[in-house]
């Protein structure tokens, strides 16, 4: 898989807090959310959140088919903003608008500044609420569309200017959460989800383009189905700090590419899969501002990217 391909399959999009939570009868305890993990719990009716995000990726080797990895020179960054806008429709259905911005840079050259990258749009309702004092199972299930907002083909004069992946893909998740109050007094609250997305519809491509193909190819790529499962722990110090441990799994099928041109004809990218942790830290200003740091990094993978991704989010309730 080219290097570019596997940048913009490290993009992290959808990312979703919630909003703050309190348990009066047993202390106060505040949650931004993990790093990459979704919400589960839906947000008050007329409720809107808003976690502006800035991520550094940096694509430092590849895993290959043996699962073996390899350093890779020079390395490609990648500055990214991501904005998820949540507002609580009803008390039990949420709709998140998610807009994203990327810089490239590999060797000293870049992308021509922050380009929009792929867009998303996600609906959620709640299957079961929590109990009146925030604890008790919850769970969720969801419906998130990409959007192809960023620049895929048509690379002729800058290739760093892909951005995005033309796809128009569907997701379905499903995701539970729980708090739980410690006999310390402490509170720690798990979250998890599992996401499959079918095959999208083929992706007409013309001349350079993100998945590799060069001046003069006229054809189509035709990516399979994908897998992702995520799981987090957030464990409450006081009011204002948390610790988040979170760990992330992303599955691929293969991307046939289908066209003509000279050198190119029909060929496909492996499928592949990543393995990822993301620790993090919260700090809460107050119930409804709160900010998260920490870094996301493959620990393993075959057929994809070897990535370090620190980043920074502020959550802020309205």
């Amino acid at each position: 898989m080219s290097p570019r391909r596997l940048l913009t399959a490290a993009l992290v999009a959808g990312i979703v807090p919630t909003a703050a939570l309190a348990a009066p009868d047993r202390g106060e305890a505040n949650f931004t959310g993990p790093l990459v993990t979704p919400a589960v719990n839906t947000l008050p009716t007329n409720t809107v959140n808003v976690e502006p995000y800035l991520i550094h990726t940096n694509t430092r080797g590849w895993y290959d088919g043996n699962r073996d990895r390899h350093a890779e020179k020079p390395t490609a960054r990648q500055w990214q903003v991501a904005v998820p806008i949540i507002y609580g429709l009803t008390d039990n259905i949420s709709v998140q608008l998610t807009l994203n911005g990327a810089r490239t840079s590999v060797g000293g050259q870049h992308s021509d500044g922050l380009r929009m990258a792929d867009s998303l749009l996600r609906v959620q309702t709640r299957l079961k609420a929590p109990e009146a004092d925030g604890t008790g199972l919850v769970l969720a299930a969801s419906i998130a569309q990409r959007l192809p907002t960023g620049q895929y083909r048509h690379l002729d004069t800058n290739q760093l200017n892909g951005m995005g992946t033309g796809e128009m893909r569907t997701t379905l998740a499903l995701g539970g959460q729980q708090l739980h109050w410690l006999d310390n007094g402490h509170a720690l609250r798990w979250r998890g989800q599992l996401a499959w997305s079918p095959a999208p519809g083929r992706i007409t491509l013309r001349g350079p383009n993100v998945y590799g193909t060069l001046t003069g190819f006229h054809g189509h790529a035709q990516p399979g189905q994908a897998w992702s499962a995520s799981a987090a722990a957030e464990y409450v110090l006081n009011p204002r700090w948390v610790l988040v441990g979170e760990a992330i799994w992303n599955r691929a099928s293969g991307t046939r590419i289908n066209g003509r041109a000279s050198g190119h004809g029909t060929y496909t990218y492996p499928s592949g899969h990543n393995i990822s942790l993301a620790p993090a830290v919260e700090y809460h200003f107050s119930p409804k501002v709160g900010l998260i740091a920490g870094v996301q990094f493959s620990v393993g993978g075959r057929n994809t990217a070897d990535f370090v991704a620190p980043q920074v989010a502020l959550n802020m309730v309205f």
